[in-house]
């Protein structure tokens, strides 16, 4: 036990499971605006034809969420039995029937521990951690125009169709007013100039922000991408896809830019998940001082801990008026719970005398 914060030992005082803070990255669970047209002998047939079809759907959707392409082959058929066992609830965003028809956009939510059962008993790796949200630009190029904060811009639309909130990267559309129309321009967002998206940024409270441009040609069956991520350091490594449609006109576009920028935002998922990936079994504990200054910074460090997705619990061995000391049950490896607990704005660090806790 350490002795720098006069610590009044506490056995057993605190022990927190993880049932005892919100579900950890509990958005990740729920996949929204899943598309269904059925058709059956009646509207309450074709609806219960729907709402089956959109329960598998959706979670043959978060397994690929949650893990790496080259894992997806070995992942367990998303059938009927499985989706609805696995279900936690749904909800509909929009619907439409006749007499015969359903059309509705559904959003499913899962239950976190048998969607892990499922990876786990196939022993496949799986992410939870979702990084910091970042403010996403969507430029088009097109013949004689460059579109980005005006209101007839397709591209932008696309990605608005995209659950952007709850994907693995999340992305914020800006509001697009007029401060923001003088903040950054489209040449500065393709330019990726600095000051300008830092201030955008600042305005949504993030440090990030990604270019998402679009190219296409007079017949808008072509769609050339390249995503850009943008932050204090620089930019990373561009994303770049061609797409291609099977037809021509407005309709036609809308649909190739909509499979693009979900395509795009599954691609820009895919370097963090490597970084945060949890191999099954893998489980640690350590114990760590918390440096705090107020009682309000250690409510911060507490509910940080308690919303990260590898903690699975924490016990409190000892609290004085500016620190604590905890020990934290954990998945994954302690550079992969860091990276976790920094999405929070928690820095976890290995000083020479232990582990270490503070607010950045």
């Amino acid at each position: 036990m350490r002795t720098a914060f006069g610590l009044a030992t506490v056995a057993g005082f605190l022990t927190v499971l993880l049932g005892g803070f919100p579900a950890a990255a509990a958005d990740l669970y729920t996949v929204k605006g899943v598309h269904v047209d059925e058709t059956a002998q009646s509207a309450s047939a074709a609806r219960t034809v729907a709402q089956a079809k959109a329960q598998q759907i959706a979670l043959g959707e978060l397994l690929k969420r949650l893990t790496l392409p080259e894992d997806w082959p070995s992942l367990p058929q998303a059938d009927a039995r499985t989706a609805s066992d696995a279900v936690r609830g749904f909800a509909v965003a929009s619907e439409k029937t006749s007499s015969t028809r359903y059309i509705a956009d559904l959003n499913v939510s899962f239950q976190p521990d048998t969607v892990r059962r499922m990876l786990r008993a196939r022993n496949i790796a799986y992410g939870e951690t979702q990084a910091k949200p970042a403010v996403l630009l969507a430029v088009l190029d097109k013949p004689g125009a460059r579109l980005l904060w005006e209101d007839q811009n397709p591209w932008r639309d696309a990605w608005a169709s995209v659950d952007l909130a709850d994907a693995m990267t999340p992305l914020i559309m800006p509001m697009g007013d007029v401060q923001e129309f003088t903040t950054v321009t489209a040449a500065q967002a393709v330019g990726g100039d600095k000051s300008a998206l830092a201030t955008l940024a600042a305005r949504y409270g993030t440090d990030e922000v990604v270019v998402a441009q679009g190219v296409t040609d007079a017949t808008g069956s072509k769609l050339d991408v390249t995503v850009t991520r943008y932050d204090a350091s620089g930019a990373a490594t561009p994303i770049r896809k061609t797409f291609q449609g099977t037809g021509q006109g407005d309709d036609a576009f809308a649909a190739l830019a909509r499979t693009a920028a979900a395509s795009s935002l599954t691609a820009l998922g895919e370097p963090w998940k490597r970084e945060t990936v949890v191999k099954a079994g893998e489980k640690a504990e350590l114990t760590a001082a918390v440096f705090f200054s107020g009682l309000d910074q250690w409510e911060t460090i507490r509910k940080a801990l308690g919303n990260a997705a590898l903690v699975e619990g924490m016990q409190v061995e000892g609290i004085a008026a500016n620190g604590a000391e905890v020990q934290i049950n954990y998945r994954g490896t302690p550079d992969k719970l860091a990276l976790s607990l920094a999405q929070s704005n928690i820095a976890l660090a290995q000083d020479p005398d232990g582990w270490s806790l503070r607010l950045k």
